[in-house]
């Protein structure tokens, strides 16, 4: 399964699915999230990397950076 959360710049979107998925049925939903600083944070911090190999924004990969950082930041303490 592959999530992502975006906020789009354009009407269009470019999807590019892994190979494992060519040829499967699959489903593609968008919706409205309303926003919230803690709560989008929060849903940042239960994905994992795996789940969402190529397919971040530029802002979701830079957020989830920044809480990977933090998060070995506090290792060190």
């Amino acid at each position: 399964m592959i999530r992502t959360i975006l906020k789009p710049t354009q009407a269009t979107l470019q999807l590019q699915l892994p190979e494992n998925l060519i040829g499967k049925l699959i489903e593609v939903i968008a919706f409205e999230i309303k926003e919230s600083e803690s709560g989008t944070e929060q849903q940042l911090e239960e994905l994992k990397p795996s789940q969402l190999r190529g397919f971040l924004s530029a802002e979701s990969s830079e957020a989830m950076h920044q809480h990977i950082h933090k998060s070995r930041a506090e290792w060190d303490i």
